[in-house]
């Protein structure tokens, strides 16, 4: 055999293994990156004016959906102490918008801002009555980006 041939087998068998080591290295099963739940379920308790009221927000993080956002007056009987469920708007000069239905009509607009400690902010009725928001977190299962 001569040196050409040789060397054109010494060479294709040191890239094949090149090749192989290279393709060994991508190969390596890694799991897949999941994203962190960061998401849950917060109770908050607090006033809207001088009425009691219990807020839940919830988000999951599972759909496109938006967060699941209510409350149920806790001394008055508005909606027969049922939930009011409340529908994101938007947001304006740092404020999320929700709005308020009831029986499918918007009774209310909040401009407040949430975290996972408090809700601050103004209520406005349908009748235009302007009320100070604020509550804090009394219950919490909400799990942080890790």
């Amino acid at each position: 055999m001569n040196i050409s041939k040789k060397l054109f087998i010494v060479m294709t068998i040191a890239l094949g293994m090149t090749f192989s080591s290279a393709n060994a290295a991508n190969d390596t099963k890694v799991a897949p990156k999941v994203e962190a739940t960061n998401g849950g379920s917060i109770t908050y308790v607090g006033y809207i004016g001088q009425y009691k009221v219990e807020f839940s927000y919830t988000n999951l993080h599972m759909s496109p959906d938006e967060p699941f956002f209510s409350y149920r007056y806790l001394t008055t009987n508005t909606n027969n102490g049922r939930s009011i469920d409340l529908k994101y708007s938007g947001e304006r000069d740092g404020f999320a918008i929700w709005k308020e239905y009831i029986r499918g009509k918007n009774t209310g607009t909040f401009y407040i801002k949430r975290t996972n400690t408090k809700i601050t902010g103004t209520f406005v009725n349908s009748k235009g009555q302007r009320f100070n928001v604020s509550a804090s977190m009394t219950e919490s299962n909400w799990a942080d980006e890790f």
